[in-house]
């Protein structure tokens, strides 16, 4: 089973009317963060239970819940006969102060589906850049393909150089390597058994004019701020605040499809 990666995945965006979030569950100011919910679907693509994660406020969680079961689902095949499926879906969600309410709006998007990332964040971590690399300030840009056992842990294949000096795999192909092995995931289930994922993602190291005078955990501590920022301009922070989306397509190949639709 192969899925697209969330961060090449286009997403879908729709309006929609959401309700005021409770201003004891969010901080005051704008929040921006993603989510991967478990989604159970019947052979009919009938989503039987939908959990978002529990650590969340009641009120946004439910919120969720409700949106990521609205959707459609088409459900796995074994065999050409469509059987059961577990896969976790991946949404974005933005929480903007509504001065009318004085609670919060929720905007939710979808990211994409497949394996969850087992991580205390929730995030994909950043991986380390080699300080000789940082030292002889090489780059470059790779993609790198590996699969998610039934296990969940990866198993790396190839790792393709899509920017930079080819001299830079010396370095920077091992770092890959470890971090892709470090990964471990929930594996989606096909039929009550886990399936195997092939995943694929673009790595990039890049050289800042601070990059070498940080040590590695400031670089991830700076890599996480930039990814935070982008979110702020996301398309689920426009939802909440009102602004129009456009329609994008979806990439994505997994045993279960996910089609978002405005909740009816």
């Amino acid at each position: 089973m192969k899925t697209v990666p969330l961060c090449l995945a286009l997403a879908l965006a729709f309006p929609a009317a959401v309700p005021a979030i409770g201003a004891e569950d969010t901080p005051s100011n704008v929040v921006a963060f993603n989510a991967s919910v478990r989604v159970d679907v019947d052979a009919s693509g009938k989503p039987v239970k939908v959990e978002a994660p529990a650590d969340l406020p009641e009120s946004i969680r439910s919120f969720i819940e409700k949106r990521v079961a609205s959707w459609q689902y088409q459900p796995a095949k074994q065999g050409g006969v469509p059987v059961g499926a577990t896969t976790y879906v991946k949404v974005g969600a933005c929480a903007i102060p509504d001065a009318t309410s004085g609670g919060y709006k929720l905007g939710v998007d979808f990211k994409g589906n497949g394996p969850r990332l087992v991580s205390a964040s929730g995030n994909l971590p950043p991986p380390q850049y080699p300080i000789e690399a940082i030292r002889k300030s090489v780059t470059g840009t790779y993609i790198v393909n590996y699969s998610i056992q039934p296990d969940g842990s990866t198993q790396v294949g190839d790792i393709e150089l899509a920017d930079g000096p080819k001299q830079s795999a010396k370095w920077l192909r091992p770092a890959i390597t470890r971090w892709a092995e470090s990964l471990r995931y929930e594996p989606e289930q096909v039929n009550g058994q886990a399936v195997v994922t092939t995943m694929s993602f673009p790595v990039e190291f890049k050289i800042t004019t601070s990059t070498k005078r940080e040590s590695n955990e400031t670089w991830r501590a700076r890599y996480k701020a930039e990814l935070e920022a982008r979110a702020m301009a996301s398309s689920e922070c426009q939802l909440a605040s009102g602004a129009s989306v456009g329609l994008m397509p979806i990439a994505l190949d997994s045993p279960v499809k996910v089609i978002p639709t405005p909740a009816g």
